[in-house]
């Protein structure tokens, strides 16, 4: 199965991060998954991208034109180029049975508010799931839980998404939800 991990780019996030994804990381490419993600050897993206290729698995890279170059640095099995950051995610949903957040950056946020919006729109049905990493999205939630109590949009909104931070649940959900409990 393809599992999309959006994540961070940067090197310079508190290594506490690389730690807890990286249990996570190991533990989901011991299995039979791909990985399909936005292509980078930086940061999380970089640590998903290393993680996958030691174990054999298929790699999906997929970046918009202006970041290309980022192909330079990757041995990707399929290497994708879109004329635009929206494209991007566009392609990622299309590709993946599976998208899955760690902690990240604009990008990163940009990708997870398209992905429930789109699956609130009915454009897809695919699973989202939010790894979160020493607790990095809570404040994120703070303010999603302001929209639905706000009645700015329904709380039924959060059945488009799953959140834990912690690495058996993630896995045990994502496999549940790909009909493959082993990992």
């Amino acid at each position: 199965m393809k599992i999309f991990v959006g994540c961070s780019s940067s090197d310079e996030i508190d290594k506490g991060y690389f730690i807890e994804c990286r249990k996570l990381l190991e533990e989901l490419f011991k299995g039979e998954h791909s990985l399909v993600y936005g292509a980078s050897s930086k940061g999380l993206m970089g640590e998903a991208y290393r993680i996958a290729k030691k174990n054999n698995r298929y790699v999906y890279g997929i970046n918009p034109e202006i970041f290309k170059d980022d192909f330079d640095f990757l041995e990707c099995n399929e290497s994708i180029i879109t004329e635009c950051i929206s494209r991007r995610t566009d392609k990622l949903i299309e590709l993946s049975d599976v998208l899955l957040f760690l902690p990240g950056g604009i990008g990163t946020v940009y990708e997870f508010f398209s992905v429930i919006e789109s699956k609130r729109s009915m454009e897809f049905d695919k699973p989202v799931v939010v790894f979160n990493a020493n607790h990095y999205f809570d404040e994120l939630f703070v303010f999603l839980d302001k929209l639905y109590n706000g009645k700015f949009t329904s709380s039924k909104v959060k059945d488009c998404y799953f959140v834990t931070s912690d690495v058996d649940e993630c896995l045990e959900y994502i496999n549940n939800v790909l009909g493959n409990k082993s990992r």
